[in-house]
């Protein structure tokens, strides 16, 4: 498999309780999926990463109080 990520992602996150909502623009129709990648650092160490392909996505079980950084990049599989 080959990922390319040439394309951009815009991006709308929503805070629930312990959760947070992404919603992903469609952005290309060649697009397989989409990365989503959520940390507490803003250098994204010790991250965690989803992937999905619909533009919609809620990750749970996050602890309160904290602030999380996310961003999304999508993906094209090749092969």
């Amino acid at each position: 498999k080959f990922f390319c990520r040439a394309y951009l992602v815009v991006i709308k996150v929503s805070a629930a309780k312990k959760s947070l909502k992404v919603k992903i623009k469609k952005v290309s129709s060649q697009a397989t999926g989409y990365e989503i990648q959520y940390s507490t650092s803003k250098k994204f160490k010790s991250s965690k990463t989803k992937t999905t392909t619909k533009t919609s996505y809620t990750i749970k079980s996050l602890s309160s109080k904290k602030t999380y950084y996310v961003r999304v990049r999508s993906y094209k599989t090749v092969g």
